[in-house]
């Protein structure tokens, strides 16, 4: 059965993007003729996921403001990471998973994505199944390194030259799959593991099996990190999108 909710983390400051995010959170970024939350909130309704778990933090109620206004047919659930100052997303993914039971996807809210891309991911049932763009990473990227299509590790930390491609912050997670990274998110989710992303979680799962690459190489994307990725965003990545 297909899984019906999508997990969006929007918690953060966006210190880098600043100051664009000085009086907005990043998702509500204007990109084109919608904000980057807009292109993603109608992603999912594409493919008829209408619940969302979205944790947010910084300027929350402009968030809930939006949705509110613009996406009444939403079945939202609000968790709120009152310590987004000093967390990063695995605490983030902790608070959401703790809100609901079942398979589910994940969205970072600062990817600027095609729908293409989520509709790759609905067919694969019974693993984690990671949207990878195949590419030379930066350092400060998502990479994963790969046997076939099964990923065998993944975060910033790995030698850019032995990788595979990057992980755009899209993914689906379904079966053993989802109950055995939702319990390694709840076990690393400590003190010291603060300020760790929440792919740290699929990196030290002690059973990967099943965590698969879906190919999305060709499909415009952009994870906006930075000011230069937001002018890359909305003068480049949006005319080659497959829906306006």
């Amino acid at each position: 059965m297909q899984p019906n909710t999508a997990v969006i983390l929007a918690a953060g400051q966006s210190i880098r993007l600043r100051p664009l995010t000085n009086d907005s959170p990043k998702c509500l970024l204007q990109m084109g003729p919608k904000t980057i939350l807009d292109w993603q909130l109608q992603a999912l309704q594409s493919a008829e996921i209408v619940d969302i778990v979205m944790v947010v933090g910084y300027r929350k109620e402009m968030i809930q403001a939006h949705i509110a206004e613009n996406y009444p047919e939403l079945n939202v659930t609000y968790v709120v990471n009152e310590d987004f100052t000093t967390t990063n997303t695995l605490f983030s993914l902790e608070l959401a998973l703790r809100s609901f039971e079942g398979d589910f996807y994940y969205l970072n809210a600062d990817v600027v994505f095609d729908k293409e891309i989520l509709h790759r991911l609905v067919p694969n049932e019974g693993g984690g199944y990671l949207a990878i763009d195949r590419k030379q990473c930066r350092e400060e990227e998502v990479k994963v390194i790969v046997d076939g299509d099964q990923i065998l590790e993944i975060g910033k930390h790995l030698d850019p030259a032995i990788c595979y491609g990057e992980f755009i912050g899209v993914a689906k997670f379904t079966g053993s799959f989802a109950e055995r990274f939702r319990n390694t998110v709840y076990e690393e989710a400590i003190e010291e593991n603060k300020m760790k992303f929440f792919e740290h979680a699929l990196d030290v799962m002690s059973d990967k099996t099943g965590m698969t690459a879906v190919d999305i190489t060709g499909l415009p994307c952009v994870e906006v990190d930075f000011p230069e990725d937001y002018e890359y965003a909305t003068q480049t990545v949006l005319a080659t999108f497959s829906y306006q």
